[in-house]
């Protein structure tokens, strides 16, 4: 082999190898870290990562309601829902309740031409779920003195939280129970021990017996909502 050929081609090779640590020693590493620098702010971007729940917010206020001819009631509320995917998260307000629920004070009515009461009772709850399926419903029951001064029940209603966010209104009809027969009705009206029904947010929410169970309608509640949803469009749900 000519001596002088081979001494040019490792002169021609060293200076590819040089040239080559040269583009990985200065242009090739800088391009490569802005590349990493990008991926990393892509992933750190709270739009580009993949929730794994959806997250129900909502609040608002028991306004106001009638009930017959009735003058003096506090209302009642609970928060039932279904599905072993629905989580209740508690904050520092309700870190005690074991489900969100609550009862407002005993109102009066005080207008001559209407027996409208007004609670202007508020209420909060953060829901964390995977699923729709069993969407909180609001479970209300009126509850006032009867003529011996014994609180008894005076009705019950409930409503879906709607499923849109921002601001609604929602009227709740109420009815009551109707008693067996007109004697136990007076029976129980002297006694104090009214037509109700007992663990009465499941048996509303559940709709369990309601066909047999005979009801009228007594007055109405108006609610007041707003509603935020997070995620639930990433689901495909919005």
């Amino acid at each position: 082999m000519n001596t002088r050929n081979y001494k040019k081609d490792v002169s021609d090779q060293g200076s590819m190898k040089g040239q080559t640590n040269q583009n990985f020693g200065y242009t090739q590493p800088q391009q490569f870290q802005d590349g990493i620098s990008r991926i990393q702010e892509e992933m750190m971007d709270p739009r580009n990562i993949q929730p794994d729940s959806m997250f129900l917010n909502f609040s608002g206020v028991l306004e106001c309601g009638e009930c017959e001819d009735e003058e003096s009631l506090r209302i009642e509320y609970a928060v039932k829902y279904g599905g072993d995917d629905w989580a209740y998260l508690k904050t520092s307000n309700n870190a005690d309740d074991a489900e969100p629920s609550g009862i407002s004070q005993l109102s009066t009515s005080r207008n001559l031409h209407s027996r409208n009461i007004v609670w202007n009772f508020p209420f909060e709850c953060n829901f964390q779920t995977k699923n729709i399926f069993g969407w909180p419903q609001v479970v209300v029951r009126l509850s006032g003195p009867d003529f011996m001064g014994r609180s008894v029940a005076k009705g019950y209603g409930s409503v879906h939280v709607p499923t849109q966010p921002g601001y609604h209104e929602r009227i709740i009809r109420i009815f009551k129970p109707l008693p067996i027969s007109g004697f136990t009705g007076f029976l129980g009206y002297l006694l104090g021990n009214t037509a109700e029904l007992k663990n009465f947010d499941k048996v509303i929410s559940s709709g369990e017996g309601r066909e047999v169970t005979r009801v009228k309608s007594v007055g109405y509640v108006k609610v007041k909502f707003h509603v935020t949803l997070v995620n639930f469009d990433k689901f495909g749900y919005l």
